[in-house]
């Protein structure tokens, strides 16, 4: 039996994309995807989701024995010190996850965590599971891999909620704000056409399933912190790559009927 962990999800998670009307991005497709990577990485796990706080620490305090883990994600609670205290009390290693991005906002019960990891969509709880597999909770980078890092010029990985400004950047975006012209090139912007192309080349074989994923998942990560989008297509995009992130997994496998349907609905 590998590692048991809690996953605790907070309040209004449970209608988690069904105001977009989106298929894929539900708070039950992240479930069966947090269900398939942790079975695929050899880990337990109990999920709870309450609108109310009292049922997560009551949760929390309750699953505490044989626990060796918590996944968090306060939602609105980010700044629920009854939480935060709970998971001192209980002091099993904890990392906070957001759906999107904490902005400008400060977490009090990132106080009692490890790390944060926001703005990833799905993934920011499927990397928290990937840390607790791999004991490393915080993501921190060794000296050798810094220094290796440095030399490349590739981009520093943050540690949790430390994020390190990049020197030339604008000031700070707040989750879909879209940057000036300027700072984005047109040939950069994310557009229905691109999204079809990548499709295409998945279905003519150019592409594998995890190849598009990644993909997505970058494109998607880009549009939460900026990026610039089609005049008018914001939310189909989003809802279109949050979905191509995770159908190289197989509990939200997509088929080749759904990927044409996909790009039929992305012509409209």
């Amino acid at each position: 039996m590998g590692k048991r962990l809690l996953v605790l999800h907070g309040p209004n998670l449970n209608l988690l994309g069904e105001r977009e009307g989106r298929q894929g991005g539900r708070l039950a497709d992240l479930d069966l995807a947090l269900a398939a990577r942790a079975k695929e990485l050899g880990l337990e796990l109990k999920v709870v989701q309450s609108n109310h706080e009292g049922v997560l620490i009551d949760t929390l305090q309750a699953e505490r024995s044989g626990l060796e883990g918590v996944v968090v994600s306060p939602a609105g609670l980010f700044g629920s010190y009854p939480l935060r205290e709970a998971l001192e009390a209980v002091g099993v290693p904890a990392i906070e996850v957001y759906v999107g991005a904490l902005g400008e906002r400060e977490s009090v019960v990132a106080e009692a965590c490890a790390a944060t990891i926001d703005g990833q969509g799905f993934h920011s709880y499927l990397e928290a599971l990937e840390r607790f597999a791999k004991g490393d909770l915080t993501g921190e980078l060794s000296d050798e891999e810094e220094s290796s890092a440095r030399a490349s010029e590739g981009p520093r990985k943050t540690l949790g909620r430390k994020v390190e400004a990049a020197p030339a950047s604008p000031a700070k975006t707040l989750g879909r704000k879209v940057k000036g012209a300027e700072a984005t090139p047109a040939a950069n912007v994310l557009s229905r056409a691109l999204v079809r192309q990548k499709i295409a080349d998945r279905l003519a074989g150019k592409l594998t399933p995890s190849e598009l994923a990644s993909w997505a998942r970058t494109k998607w990560t880009e549009v939460q912190t900026g990026a610039a989008a089609e005049s008018g297509q914001r939310e189909l995009l989003e809802d279109s790559l949050q979905r191509l992130t995770l159908s190289a997994m197989p509990a939200s496998k997509l088929s080749d009927s759904e990927l044409l349907d996909m790009m039929t609905r992305l012509e409209r």
